[in-house]
């Protein structure tokens, strides 16, 4: 909250300079040629060159005059000699207000107090040369120093409550981006260790009545449960790779690369990828692309017999599209996606299902197609995002 309020700040404090350089020039504007002289240019260049530097050095002066009203004070006398030289009165009196409002900004009441007193002192003085003083120039005009300096307390105070509302709205997007991990991660424990653990529990149950009706059948049980765990296990370091992924600032593309070349190298199966354009996604979208990505890959390692796969990452007006293509032995798959993914659940088969949930989850639709002999193809659309696509570089 804090880093926002002081660039709120920064802001404030140099439109207030740019402001008084604009009632300078306005005063310049109406106030006769005859009445500039040395003694009233000098001073009035001092509070240009001031309003200019603190204007262009906010970043750097804005602390030092945040921590010493006594700075404010030594503005205030500058302003006071134009005021003295050209007349209390006069057109120049608008931009010493100034003052009182950039104190009002940076301290509220503990320094606007001793910067309004000193103006208005220094307003008096410079007033006490005029013999026809009205009461409206003597109490009305000093009037508009503590004026200023609340309507710049106000400010201060709305700055502040911006910058806590942005506080909140980022707090929230963190606990909301924190239940969204939590989610993912709950589904990614579901679809593949879960379902890891819960074969191998399975096995574990039925092995001691194989043990006493076939020691050969309990050998081989003994020895899924064993290749189960280290399927586990694996999955279980995959997981844990993910709380700790980095890939989230790499692009989708190169990500998608990285998985199947990671893929390709555990498996010995050829990979070939083309990725015609580069796309930035939510991450919920890009977490679920990439495990409709990982799956896909998974299916096609234990059914397809597939010697090469061909993955294609396209992107376009309509959406992104995701395609896996193998050459392997396929299947003879309902046109309907319904059927398919009614047929898969079934037979106790959830990848596809999973997959088009994972699809469904974030706007997208999932589509598989095969014949036996002539691999199979899956493609994942999802919808155009306005501003997450860029060509590739």
């Amino acid at each position: 909250m804090k880093a926002t309020l002081t660039s709120r700040l920064y802001v404030t404090v140099r439109l207030l300079m740019y402001a008084r350089l604009l009632l300078l020039a306005m005063a310049v504007v109406l106030v006769p040629s005859v009445r500039f002289t040395w003694a009233v240019l000098v001073p009035m260049g001092a509070v240009a060159v001031i309003s200019v530097t603190v204007a262009q050095l906010t970043g750097r002066l804005l602390p030092l005059l945040a921590r010493r009203p006594l700075m404010l004070a030594l503005d205030a006398a500058v302003v006071y000699l134009v005021l003295e030289s050209a007349g209390a009165f006069g057109p120049f009196f608008l931009f010493s207000v100034v003052t009182s409002a950039l104190a009002g900004v940076l301290y509220e009441w503990r320094g606007l107090l001793f910067v309004c007193a000193l103006q208005v002192m220094l307003y008096d003085l410079a007033a006490r040369s005029i013999q026809s003083v009205g009461l409206q120039a003597v109490v009305a005009l000093p009037v508009f120093y503590p004026v200023a300096g609340c309507v710049g307390i106000a400010v201060h105070r709305l700055l502040q409550q911006y910058a806590e509302a942005e506080e909140a709205r980022r707090e929230a997007e963190v606990v909301a981006a924190s239940a969204e991990e939590r989610l993912r991660l709950a589904r990614d424990m579901h679809d593949s260790l879960a379902k890891t653990l819960h074969g191998v529990a399975l096995s574990a149950a039925a092995l001691p009545a194989w043990v006493r009706k076939s020691p050969a059948r309990a050998e081989q049980e003994a020895e899924n449960i064993a290749a189960g765990l280290k399927i586990a296990l694996a999955e279980a370091r995959e997981l844990i790779a993910g709380l700790r992924d980095g890939d989230q600032s790499r692009p989708l593309a190169e990500a998608v690369r990285r998985m199947t070349a990671d893929w390709a190298a555990s498996t010995g199966i050829t990979v070939e990828v083309g990725a015609t354009a580069d796309v930035r996604l939510p991450p919920a979208w890009r977490a679920e692309t990439l495990a409709i990505l990982k799956e896909a890959l998974t299916n096609v390692e234990r059914h397809a017999a597939a010697a090469t796969v061909r993955v294609t990452l396209t992107a376009d007006d309509r959406g992104v599209e995701l395609s896996v293509r193998d050459d392997g032995r396929g299947f003879a798959c309902p046109p309907a996606m319904a059927d398919l993914t009614t047929a898969l659940a079934r037979d106790g088969h959830y990848g596809v299902v999973g997959m088009a949930e994972r699809a469904r989850r974030v706007g997208g639709l999932l589509t598989l197609t095969s014949a036996p002999g002539n691999g199979s193809t899956l493609t994942v659309c999802l919808p155009e995002v306005n501003g997450v696509r860029e060509a590739v570089r």
